[in-house]
Formats: structure tokens, C-alpha cells, sequence
């Protein structure tokens, strides 16, 4: 029977990598601190060494756990005790959803923090990698002349309801078409032939898809934002990768083929892992 809590052990580590497509402009915005006198209004996050754009692996863990908390809600009955039971916790002005429950996919893939609702500490068994920009899509961008190194200026006005006056402002984007490399760690603390681990990756693989159908990063309203995942493949790997001598080896489980839509792909890693054989 799986142990119901973190068990503390490690069992072996799933990988799911591949390609964070841009579909269109995409803005992961920089800390105003840090702007610079004459530079534009918002800039994007860069890699402080090579001054190229990436996405920051909180702001990919951030959609799909804000996705999770959204997709588990959405079996509630609403009303205004429940909305603020189910998002008991608050950063700021934000709210979020932390709890005891051993079965709550959110807080297994997520974690929680103790406090005076949750009585424990769960370590986060999904670890997101920074996004770093694809060898390919940095030569392609080092040939367009935007003004900007590796980004693109788009321009927005905000319009005054009864004058109709304009407020210009400035947004740096990465381009359309941009490409950065992708991946997530599963951190198996149970066998992996254990059910929760099957249920923990078909909510992965459901946030995966509603990430492309969402948006990642700020002014997804006004056409940012939308990535398409590609080149996907998963790989196990047991405990024994990690000893010393000639343990286990790594096994690629499954490559996405050209074509393939997310459902499909998934559809096949969860035969490969636990169909007929396994």
C-alpha cells in the first residue's frame, strides 16, 4: 500500500523535457530596481552574465500550480465560505490554496508551508527548471534589428474612457517564434508502480496542456503570452543511475513524434510506464 505522506525516500527522479515555443511576443518582466535611465518602461528578465532573455523556472512553476489550484476548485460547489476555504492563505494581495490533505494533487506536486492551518511542511515533489534560450533562436534573433539585443519593443496605449486621450507606454518582448529549452523534474518518494505516482503524473501532464491553451508571463489579455510546448520526451531514471559502479541506467520512455498533439504524447508515456508489462 503507498505510504499516504512524503516518505522522505528516494525512489528516482522522472524528466520531462523538450521546447517552450513562443507563439507569440512573450514578457517576463525585470525587477524595476533595475532599470535603466532611458531604457524602456518594462523590461524582460535577463541572465545577468550573457544578457539574454530567459524564463524563470518560479514563473513556470507559478502558471501551472495557479492552473492546478484553478482546475481543483473548479469541482466546488462556489459560494463566498468555499472560495475563501479552498484559497486559505494570502502573499500580499494574493491569494492561494495550501493544505493538510495527503490526496490534494496541488499541495503533493507543489508543497506547503506550516503555518496555523497547515500543521506541516511537504516538500515539493515538482522541481521547474530556468528556461534558457535555444542556441538556434539566439543566432536567428542576433540577425533582426529591433534596437534591443535578442528582444523586440512593442508599443500599447491605454485610452482615457471619456477623452479618449492616450497613455503610451513601452513593452519588451521576446519575439514570436522564440524557442527555450524546457524541464521538469518529478522527484519519486514512492515506488514508481505506486498509484499516487501515476495520479501525480496525469495532473503534470493535465497542467501541461492548459498551459498551452493559457498564458505564461504579464499582458497575456492584450496578445502576450502564448507558448506551445514541442520536442517532448520523457525519462526515468531509478535510484541505481545515482550509485556508484554499474547501477541502472537511464531509460528514455517515450520521444514525441512530429505531429503528435500533448494528449497523444501522454497518453503513450502512461502505457509505457504502466501499461502491460510494467
Amino acid at each position: 500500500m503507498a505510504a499516504e505522506l512524503a516518505t522522505g525516500k528516494l525512489f528516482g527522479k522522472i524528466l520531462i523535457a523538450g521546447l517552450l515555443h513562443c507563439r507569440t511576443g512573450l514578457h517576463i518582466g525585470a525587477s524595476k530596481e533595475i532599470m535603466e535611465i532611458g531604457g524602456v518602461d518594462s523590461p524582460v528578465i535577463r541572465d545577468p552574465l550573457t544578457r539574454e532573455p530567459y524564463i524563470p523556472g518560479s514563473s513556470i512553476k507559478g502558471r501551472l500550480r495557479s492552473l492546478a489550484e484553478k482546475k481543483a476548485f473548479a469541482g466546488k460547489d462556489f459560494t463566498e465560505t468555499s472560495l475563501d476555504q479552498f484559497f486559505n492563505k494570502r502573499v500580499d494581495r494574493v491569494r492561494h490554496h495550501e493544505c493538510n490533505d495527503v490526496h490534494c494533487p496541488v499541495c503533493r506536486l507543489f508543497g506547503t508551508s506550516q503555518d496555523k492551518t497547515v500543521p506541516q511542511n511537504r516538500p515539493a515533489r515538482l522541481f521547474v527548471e530556468d528556461a534558457a534560450l535555444t542556441v538556434e533562436s539566439k543566432r536567428l534573433l542576433e540577425e533582426i534589428d529591433t534596437g534591443l539585443y535578442l528582444t523586440e519593443l512593442k508599443f500599447e496605449n491605454t485610452l482615457d474612457r471619456l477623452t479618449a486621450a492616450a497613455t503610451p507606454r513601452q513593452l519588451e518582448r521576446v519575439p514570436r517564434g522564440t524557442r527555450f529549452n524546457f524541464q521538469l523534474i518529478y522527484n519519486l518518494d514512492e515506488p514508481l508502480t505506486e498509484s499516487p505516482v501515476r495520479g501525480d503524473l496525469e495532473e503534470i501532464f493535465s497542467l501541461l496542456q492548459l498551459l498551452n491553451d493559457d498564458v505564461l508571463g504579464g499582458s497575456g489579455s492584450r496578445g502576450s503570452g502564448r507558448v506551445e510546448l514541442e520536442e517532448l520526451e520523457v525519462r526515468y531514471r531509478p535510484l541505481a543511475y545515482y550509485l556508484p559502479g554499474e547501477g541502472q541506467g537511464e531509460e528514455v520512455v517515450y520521444r514525441q513524434e512530429e505531429g503528435q498533439g500533448l494528449r497523444e504524447f501522454f497518453t503513450g508515456v502512461l502505457v509505457r510506464l504502466f501499461g502491460e508489462g510494467r
